[in-house]
């Protein structure tokens, strides 16, 4: 590590401790919609992220080389009135904020009230949905995905970065110029479209006149500095910003450069979270190539500018907001990251190995940063066991901050969703999960409340359609669960319960997704896309070549284990009788422990037991065959996603008992296709082996998380063989039908000692679900959550 990128470093990291609001962008796009009333939205739209781009506080740091402030502060939240004013008028009442930006925040809440999104959609959704909505609301406290209730930008996506570096922005420009002189202005559909082309250009112009004032900036800042060195490179950024994005890269130091600024850009336009940077070591290895050989550029300095990126993507929070009543305080650290993940490795379009010496020159500078930035590795048959093999010790030295996911189940997935092979095999991670073709696919969350509380649909099975908690008839009438006479009663009355669930998901889906249309429509980020300016479409009316959305089940696992209980115990070995389950149910097990035990010991997902394994499998395939029947506005298709984030905290806290064992109100499995808690007691091959018998290549996405203890791969005379069996495990994993698989690298004694002590371990690092926190700025309940997950070091 450099010593300014020590620096650059420690000045991010001590930032991320308080991480504040900034109100700029609030400010300045209130500003330009009060001055835009009336016109199209989509042109609003396009003149607010200009003002914006105009207005917002700019400055170079002492040393940097890649330039750009996301916002005023040094680590800081943008805040997006046109989606909820609520929490920013919570926010008035804290010390977050300056005066003045109180005042200036006060202006836009005034302006937003009755306007947002959040009000709108209100309005949209029907009242035979809004008791079910108060289930769904409940279940789904911590706001995540583009949903009406989390309040976010339906900007979960790869943006085609390449297409930037080799076209500029002024490439696309032309290009939408040329698409405007082929409209026929007498019919009423092309005078939209030249809506939308106008609002893209407006876009495309507003990044380098945004860049142009870091040209500027660095202009004056290198004609007062005295030190020669630090002068030059201030003029070489002026020169830089210049020139890109506005025209193609030439240099590896420009595209660097160039993909900050849209990123910056898009970020303004409407965060969502999890705008990826997509298979950087494939679309920047050009460039450094080039460079490299023409003596412009050597390993260490492009390692260097790769790890002041990494610091730069730590400087942009994100907090969630939501329209349900919250605290700031409660979440914020475990939410409040943009996602924005780096792929690499993986195979090339051709079906070749494509890691490349950029690809370990990213692992070497997240080596040196090892912040908050998300990375990605790909995994398949022919990955080169050295560049695993170092993976695997960046993720084991920083704790887990590396995800790996199978090449061979990915590629299935996006060609069953209807990608050609070619982009399938292009594909990066966006967000915490979601495999997407950069540039190409927009696979966001679905809008409506996308995390289907899948133990919900049992639990209505158990009990005729009523949810236990309020007592209410939400779900269709599907029999007393007490003369149910075999599993297969009880399975069609759950498959019943799971149609009404996925349907109302849907339909609520279908009342909101059309408002991210008609009211946040993105014309900058339509325009990094494929398909967007060729059919004058915006990306949310599915303007994108492929278009896809994903809802991400909870409780899978639990569902699992809790019919294959019911089958063995109830109907197979007679055990105890459907009366006792169901009072044991309504009881929380109080007074029913010899039927606790019986169900407990039946067998669990994680073991390589055929018997719950197949059972579980039976609910993803349901589960994909239901989701399949419907389409989503802009002819989206729905997707499944066997993922849970940090939402099975709050969907169980809304469930009573279920039959595995698990009581009332307690989490559901975390991961997504993760073992429940202690339950996977056979080791972590066996865990494997249970999860690659899924037909994972059905959802879009599937995870799994694993917990070691550091001590069982610690000795360092033999951490070269232990590193090659962990490498040896995740490749067999992705071979043979696993999805994304991660780990922490934690033990229970060492977290109990941070709740405790957390000044000691202000930066440890853990996996909180497919993203990374620090573990002491987690609230309690995640805390718990993660101290609980199995500890399987020592048995592969």
């Amino acid at each position: 590590m450099t010593d300014r990128v020590k620096i650059l470093r420690r000045r991010v990291y001590e930032a991320t401790f308080k991480p504040g609001y900034c109100v700029e962008r609030a400010y300045y796009m209130t500003k330009s919609y009060m001055e835009t009333e009336g016109e199209p939205m989509i042109i609003r739209r396009a003149k607010a992220l200009k003002k914006i781009l105009e207005n917002m506080t700019i400055g170079i740091e002492e040393g940097e080389l890649i330039v750009g402030k996301p916002t005023s502060k040094p680590v800081s939240s943008p805040l997006f009135p046109e989606i909820d004013w609520r929490y920013l008028e919570e926010l008035i009442n804290t010390n977050y904020l300056s005066m003045e930006e109180k005042e200036k925040l006060k202006e836009v809440v005034s302006y937003w009230r009755g306007k947002s999104f959040s009000d709108v959609a209100s309005l949209r959704i029907p009242n035979t949905l809004k008791e079910t909505i108060d289930v769904f609301s409940a279940g789904i406290e911590i706001p995540s995905g583009s949903s009406a209730f989390a309040n976010v930008h339906l900007a979960h996506c790869v943006p085609g970065y390449e297409k930037i570096l080799t076209k500029g922005l002024n490439g696309l420009i032309n290009d939408v110029e040329e698409t405007m002189a082929k409209l026929d202005l007498t019919k009423i559909e092309d005078i939209k479209k030249l809506n939308f082309l106008e609002a893209v250009k407006i876009a495309l112009q507003a990044v380098p006149s945004f860049a142009k004032r870091y040209a500027e900036l660095a202009k004056k800042l290198a004609e007062r500095e005295n030190d020669p060195q630090r002068k030059t490179e201030l003029e070489k950024i002026a020169e830089i910003c210049e020139w890109v994005p506005a025209n193609p890269a030439r240099t590896f130091h420009e595209a660097l450069q160039a993909i900050w600024f849209i990123y910056i850009a898009l970020a303004m336009e409407g965060l969502g979270p999890a705008i990826g940077f997509g298979r950087m070591d494939q679309y920047l290895y050009p460039f450094y190539k080039k460079d490299i050989e023409e003596g412009r550029l050597t390993k260490e300095h492009a390692r260097e500018l790769i790890a002041m990126f990494l610091i730069k993507m730590n400087e942009l929070a994100f907090h969630f907001p939501g329209s349900h009543p919250f605290t700031i305080e409660r979440y914020r650290s475990g939410g409040e990251y943009p996602l924005s993940t780096i792929t690499l490795g993986g195979v090339t379009r051709d079906g070749l190995d494509a890691t490349n010496e950029l690809s370990y020159l990213f692992l070497d500078a997240e080596m040196d940063v090892g912040l908050l930035e998300d990375i990605a590795v790909r995994v398949h048959k022919d990955t080169p066991y050295s560049f695993l093999m170092k993976a695997c010790e960046v993720a084991r030295l920083l704790a887990g901050k590396i995800k790996f996911v199978s090449d061979e189940t990915a590629i299935r997935q996006l060609i069953e969703d209807g990608k050609s092979l070619e982009d399938a095999r292009d594909y990066a991670v966006t967000g915490c999960f979601i495999h997407t073709v950069p540039g190409r696919s927009h696979d966001p969350p679905m809008g409506g409340g996308n995390f289907p509380n899948l133990p919900l649909a049992l639990e209505l099975a158990l009990n005729n359609g009523v949810h236990r908690a309020t007592g209410k008839q939400i779900g269709p009438r599907t029999g007393d669960p007490r003369k149910f006479k075999s599993y297969d009663e009880l399975w069609k009355a759950y498959q019943k319960q799971v149609e009404w669930l996925v349907r109302a998901h849907v339909t609520l889906t279908n009342c909101i997704m059309p408002l991210f249309y008609e009211l946040t429509p993105y014309p900058l980020l339509s325009a990094l896309f494929d398909g967007c300016i060729e059919r004058s479409k915006d990306i949310t009316e599915g303007g994108a070549l492929y278009n896809t959305g994903s809802f991400w089940f909870v409780g899978i696992v639990n569902v699992g284990d809790s019919l294959a209980a019911v089958k063995k115990v109830i109907f197979e070995d007679k055990r105890a009788s459907m009366d006792a389950l169901v009072d044991a149910l309504e009881k929380n097990f109080e007074g029913y422990e010899e039927l606790y035990h019986l169900l407990r010991n039946a067998p669990k997902f994680g073991n390589d037991d055929d018997y719950v394994d197949s059972i579980v499998n039976d609910i993803i395939c349901h589960l994909c065959e239901e989701v399949s029947k419907y389409v989503s506005f802009g002819g989206r298709k729905f997707t499944v996603a066997a993922a849970n984030v940090v939402a099975h905290i709050p969907c169980g806290r809304i469930i009573g008992a279920t039959p595995e064992g698990r009581r009332a109100g307690e989490p559901f499995s975390d991961g997504g296709i993760s073992p429940y808690y202690g339950r996977n007691i056979n080791g972590i091959t066996s865990t494997l082996r249970s999860v690659t018998k899924l037909d994972l290549w059905r959802t879009c996405a599937a995870v799994l998380n694993i917990k070691f203890n550091p001590s069982d791969i610690k000795e360092e005379d033999k951490i070269e063989s232990k590193m090659r069996k962990f490498a040896s495990l995740i490749k067999t994993f992705a071979k043979t039908g696993g999805d994304i698989i991660q780990f922490s690298f934690v033990n229970t004694e060492m977290l109990r000692d941070a709740q405790k002590n957390p000044e000691k371990y202000r930066d440890l690092l853990v996996r909180v679900a497919t993203y990374s926190a620090y573990f002491v700025d987690l609230p309690k309940e995640i805390q718990e959550d993660i101290i609980r997950r199995t500890e399987m070091g020592g048995s592969y």
